[in-house]
């Protein structure tokens, strides 16, 4: 099955762990020419209010200034090394074009537009300019979780710039990253348990079959649609979003979900204060680095 990359973090350390939490989290599709559900303004207000939002995808300053400092440190040292490094710029992220996780498939008729890749450097293809940049590839670190195993530089110029934001509490850092990241999973499947989501589920299967289509997850659902699909003429697409509508099957979803995020943090408040405190350290770091 393929993966829809929906999960945005701060620094280039989170990224890699949530790209790999992503690939069990949310089931989809990903590339340039993968049509890709962008919320309603609605289901965008019912996604910010989960527990999780904050710690994992909500935009702020804070995560630009530690995203952008790392960013500087990492030129400032290839630069040290003879190499031209030119990493695309951060993009200051608002709550209006910020992409959150779709555990209930589509949210919308709307597609989003492909942003393009960013441009790679022009030493992209030398061996020596990765390995300034990344060390040598049998020097990494590495931090496992539950399903996953993420490993990541030792050494090089973005470790180093890494080592600048967190000191000695890397591994930490990619650590609490990838329990928070597989928690997130583990409170939406903890919802297939919850009463009032199987029924609000029911609700809509049965509206679905009334429309003929036969289908009890709208996840698969949006997973069996081809990729070029266009949702807004497409009718199956049409009838579920008409019958989310009907049964008020997001608010439902996303208020119960909101109940069992909050459970599974409430289980592991070390996991959460780890993570603010590595959080205000890196920021703490990187306001010095951009001052």
């Amino acid at each position: 099955m393929e993966t829809r990359r929906i999960t945005a973090l701060v620094t280039a350390a989170t990224a890699v762990v949530v790209a790999a939490c992503a690939a069990w989290m949310y089931a989809g599709r990903s590339g340039p020419s993968a049509a890709t559900p962008r919320p309603t303004a609605d289901a965008g207000r019912l996604s910010a209010r989960l527990p999780f939002y904050p710690l994992l995808h909500a935009p702020s300053e804070r995560q630009w200034r530690i995203a952008e400092a790392e960013r500087q440190l990492a030129i400032t040292c290839m630069t040290a090394h003879g190499y031209r490094y030119t990493p695309a710029e951060i993009p200051r992220s608002s709550t209006a074009t910020v992409d959150h996780p779709l555990p209930f498939g589509l949210e919308s008729l709307i597609t989003a537009t492909a942003s393009p890749a960013p441009a790679a450097s022009e030493h992209r293809e030398s061996k020596a300019f990765l390995a300034a940049l990344y060390g040598p590839d049998d020097r990494r670190i590495a931090a496992r979780g539950k399903s996953i195993k993420v490993s990541w530089p030792a050494q090089g110029c973005q470790a180093e710039a890494e080592k600048r934001l967190l000191g000695s509490e890397r591994l930490r850092w990619l650590q609490v990253s990838i329990q928070l990241g597989e928690g997130e999973d583990q409170a939406r499947r903890n919802l297939d348990k919850d009463p009032a989501f199987r029924a609000a589920d029911a609700r809509w299967a049965r509206c679905m079959r009334i429309a003929g289509v036969a289908t009890d997850d709208p996840v698969n659902l949006l997973d069996s649609l081809p990729r070029d699909t266009d949702f807004a003429t497409n009718p199956v697409a049409r009838a579920d979003i008409r019958c989310k509508s009907d049964t008020d099957y997001l608010r439902t979803a996303y208020t119960r979900l909101a109940v069992v995020q909050h459970a599974w943090l409430d289980a592991h408040p070390a996991a959460v204060a780890s993570w603010r405190s590595l959080t205000q350290r890196q920021d703490k770091v990187a306001t010095d680095v951009l001052g």
